[in-house]
């Protein structure tokens, strides 16, 4: 068997492209060094970063597919470009690590070959 795999998202680990998962997931997120309310409520806060953190989920891919993926992101630090969930009408590339790696496998026989397809979620965080 062999599938076939959308490459419009524009995924990319460094120069490795990667197809476009089957459900994706972000998150926004502001980084303080300090943060405290006067007597008024009033918050005064040094924001030093906003971060883009990713999850994205593939089904049903291949092996090669999966090794591919899991060998694009095993390094401690890589460079991830993706849609930019600020505006989604530009892509945003940064400074990532992978968090968790969890999947499923799934075989199935038909005409006595064994064919296997896997799940895989993953989480991008930026640095």
């Amino acid at each position: 068997m062999k599938l076939q795999y959308k490459y419009e998202l524009g995924l990319k680990v460094g120069d490795v492209p990667l197809p476009d998962p089957s459900s994706w997931n972000y998150q926004v997120g502001d980084l303080d060094t300090s943060g405290s309310r006067d007597a008024t409520g009033l918050l005064h806060r040094a924001r030093v970063a906003t971060k883009i953190n990713y999850e994205f989920e593939w089904k049903t891919i291949e092996w090669e597919m999966l090794q591919v993926i899991l060998e694009a992101v095993s390094a401690d630090k890589f460079q991830f470009t993706g849609p930019d969930p600020r505006t989604f009408k530009s892509m945003y590339t940064g400074d990532y690590y992978v968090g968790d790696r969890t999947g499923s496998a799934q075989y199935y026989w038909p005409d006595t070959e064994e064919i296997a397809v896997y799940n895989l979620k993953l989480k991008f965080i930026e640095y």
